[in-house]
């Protein structure tokens, strides 16, 4: 096609040399003009316009499927009927046609060009607006009908294109007076507004939108651009479930970023080192810890390779006090930045009763008096090596065992004289076995153990008797 910076390429097409002269001094010398009689592919490939001085159906047929401007001159009316010609696809030869026909021609081929340019613009405008991240609709001002949309508002609200510029706004969105006076100018508002929109299935979208006005012909139109918001807000929702979850959890809850840096905790471990969550906020977690340097490069290096870690620190209190957590570490990723999630519950005093159990443990089992001890149910709740041995059992294939389920024959009957006996006090002392000329006879003295004035089960002692 050409572009006004070379001449135009115009095919006269005709029947005779007598219409070849006449047809080529019409034209200026601002067209590079040729006269051909039978016509081939080869000149629509290679020209700019094609002006006919006949006409005929193939002829007619064949231009109109073709992608060039093209103009028959024709002598009568009554071609223009028999050809079914629109107008812009003929000029009638009368007095003076020929002096207006290279303008004509030139007026074609600028509209021809104009076509083009608009069609290419168009096209490129479309493959923005359909390859963009967000739905658009373009609704008529005054009654909210939906003039245009694209290919994102289609697949986000489930209507194809045909469906949704026969609706209204008000059929598209949950709150209808919002949409009436937010979306299309009753009132003025901010950018970046939320509100819900219909799907075809009935299921409501979160989205986000703006507007802008404009003219569309001699209509005022709105342009509503949104962006389905729907996931994002459902994980603000969970995220905000899961703080609020945390800050009324007994576990410490701590948040850091890549330099060490507290982001968030919850109230528990604020609490339990002594301070207000503003005060721990933006200080490094390292200076409440107490942890050696070969320490910490180990933990650095779990995190690194695996993305978590679980193990023991010591966290140190305002006062100076220090305490033991059961630590697990895992890698957080939000957006574009990594965080490190360390949840942790308080064990020193589980450990200190643990250690106490293991102490009185070692305690019972060197001596050699034999110690059993029943719940309040008269199950079996613990054995010293003395007791396994005179018993012929172990503590793990007996424990909490009820009196019928136990597998040691002696064990199981002095359980029944146990709990025959009176529960407080125990005055009456156990002789085992019963009868007198057994040569190993152990006297069992018991005592009801409490915790908190709560009965929690009985201890029995037994020393052999000479």
């Amino acid at each position: 096609m050409f572009d006004f910076y070379s001449k135009p390429r115009i095919i006269l097409v005709g029947r005779s040399q007598k219409d070849a002269r006449r047809l080529i001094e019409a034209f200026d010398e601002r067209f590079d003009v040729r006269y051909v009689e039978e016509v081939s592919d080869e000149y629509s490939r290679f020209s700019d316009a094609m002006v006919f001085d006949y006409v005929g159906e193939d002829i007619i047929r064949n231009l109109r499927s073709g992608s060039i401007p093209y103009l028959c001159l024709i002598g009568s009316e009554k071609a223009i009927v028999k050809y079914s010609l629109e107008p812009g696809e003929y000029l009638l030869k009368g007095p003076g046609y020929l002096h207006y026909l290279p303008e004509i021609v030139y007026s074609m081929l600028e509209k021809h060009r104009l076509q083009k340019t608009l069609d290419f613009e168009r096209e490129k405008y479309m493959g923005l607006v359909n390859s963009m991240g967000c739905g658009m609709l373009i609704l008529r001002k005054r009654d909210g009908n939906v003039i245009f949309c694209n290919q994102v508002a289609q697949s986000l609200l489930g209507y194809t294109e045909e469906e949704i510029e026969k609706m209204r706004l008000q059929d598209l969105v949950y709150d209808e007076p919002f949409a009436l006076e937010t979306i299309l100018g009753i009132e003025h508002f901010d950018t970046d507004r939320e509100i819900v929109m219909l799907t075809k299935t009935g299921g409501k979208t979160y989205v986000i939108f703006n507007t802008s006005e404009m003219l569309y012909g001699a209509e005022s139109v709105v342009q509503l651009t949104f962006m389905d918001v729907s996931k994002q807000k459902r994980d603000r929702e969970e995220l905000i479930f899961q703080w609020r979850f945390l800050d009324n959890a007994e576990e410490i809850a701590i948040a850091i970023d890549e330099k060490g840096r507290i982001v968030y905790l919850n109230k528990f471990a604020a609490e339990i080192h002594g301070y207000d969550l503003e005060e721990m906020l933006g200080d490094n977690l390292a200076s409440y810890l107490v942890q050696g340097e070969g320490e910490a490069e180990s933990m650095q290096f779990s995190m690194m390779k695996s993305g978590k870690w679980k193990g023991r620190q010591l966290h140190r209190r305002r006062d100076g006090t220090e305490f033991i957590v059961e630590a697990k570490r895992s890698m957080l990723r939000v957006d574009d930045n990594v965080y490190e999630l360390v949840i942790g519950i308080d064990i020193t005093e589980n450990i200190e009763l643990q250690r106490r159990n293991n102490l009185h443990s070692l305690l019972l089992n060197g001596t050699g008096d034999l110690a059993i001890a029943t719940d309040m149910k008269n199950r079996l709740i613990y054995l010293n090596e003395a007791a396994e041995k005179y018993f012929e059992t172990r503590l793990e294939d007996e424990e909490n065992k009820a009196l019928e389920d136990i597998s040691s024959e002696p064990l199981r009957n002095f359980l029944k004289i146990a709990a025959s006996k009176p529960s407080e006090p125990l005055e009456n002392k156990i002789r085992f076995p019963v009868r007198q000329e057994s040569n190993a006879v152990i006297e069992f003295t018991g005592e009801i153990v409490r915790d908190h004035d709560e009965e929690v089960g009985t201890i029995f002692i037994g020393r052999k008797v000479t």
